[in-house]
């Protein structure tokens, strides 16, 4: 058993919304710990465990395989009797792609895949209010536990950190910022369902509305960068397109 697992195990006993109780730095290290095994051959929850250390029925074994898929980097092949698991598309990325800034986005990428850190991060980043603070408002506005209220604040530190999400340039679009083409983008609503970009004085290169499943808005183009930045932005709010949260949060 890990050193997190009392811990973990206790914050669960009572319901709390669902996110990963492990950050995606360890989440990565898991990973890299699959690959060198399996490569990207799929394996039975069972193998992968006694690589992970853990015995097949273990809760820790099932929560860090929730904790991969949360952050992206781990899909299913099979289900039932027959369900394997094998390192994903993401996952590979963050481990061997060498291309310059590739590893870096794609690990701001599976920062940003699970629902909760997605949602608080444009609140709480680049400087998030004190734990008491933040633990109240998931207490009482969220129905998280005291438990896991903690423990969401740590995995979402240090998966922060890990993804340098807090640095200017790597800010989402969720986040209040000037960008290279002049374009400032702003949240209307404390719950993200829609996203603005917003003109400056001296361009317009798009507009843009976002909610679930839907985009809308008036894009041009033309200019040098813009294109560049419009892939960008789209890239950043993937998360935000998600038709159904709820199979979102179930592969949490």
């Amino acid at each position: 058993m890990t050193d997190e697992q009392p811990t973990v195990d206790k914050a669960r006993k009572e319901r709390s919304p669902s996110f990963p109780f492990i950050s995606l730095r360890k989440a990565v290290e898991r990973a890299q710990e699959m690959a060198d095994a399996h490569k990207r051959s799929p394996a039975r929850l069972s193998v992968v465990g006694e690589t992970w250390g853990y015995g097949a029925k273990s809760s820790g074994l099932l929560q860090t395989v929730a904790a991969l898929k949360a952050f992206g980097l781990i899909e299913d092949i099979g289900g039932g009797a027959d369900r394997r698991i094998q390192v994903s598309d993401l996952g590979w990325r963050i481990l061997s792609d060498a291309r310059p800034g590739a590893k870096e986005q794609a690990i701001r990428d599976a920062a940003l895949k699970p629902r909760l850190i997605a949602e608080y991060a444009p609140h709480w980043v680049p400087e998030r209010p004190s734990d008491a603070h933040c633990i109240s408002e998931l207490h009482l506005d969220r129905g998280f536990t005291q438990d896991a209220a903690k423990l969401f604040l740590r995995v979402f530190d240090e998966t922060v950190s890990y993804a340098n999400l807090a640095e200017s340039d790597n800010l989402s679009p969720s986040f209040q910022q000037e960008n290279s083409v002049g374009v400032t983008i702003e949240v209307p609503t404390a719950q993200m369902r829609a996203t603005t970009v917003a003109p400056s004085v001296n361009a317009e290169p798009f507009k843009i509305s976002f909610g679930p499943g839907r985009i809308t808005g008036t894009f041009d183009l033309s200019e040098q960068g813009h294109a560049d930045k419009f892939i960008e932005v789209l890239n950043a709010m993937k998360v935000f397109l998600n038709k159904d949260e709820k199979n979102e949060e179930a592969a949490n």
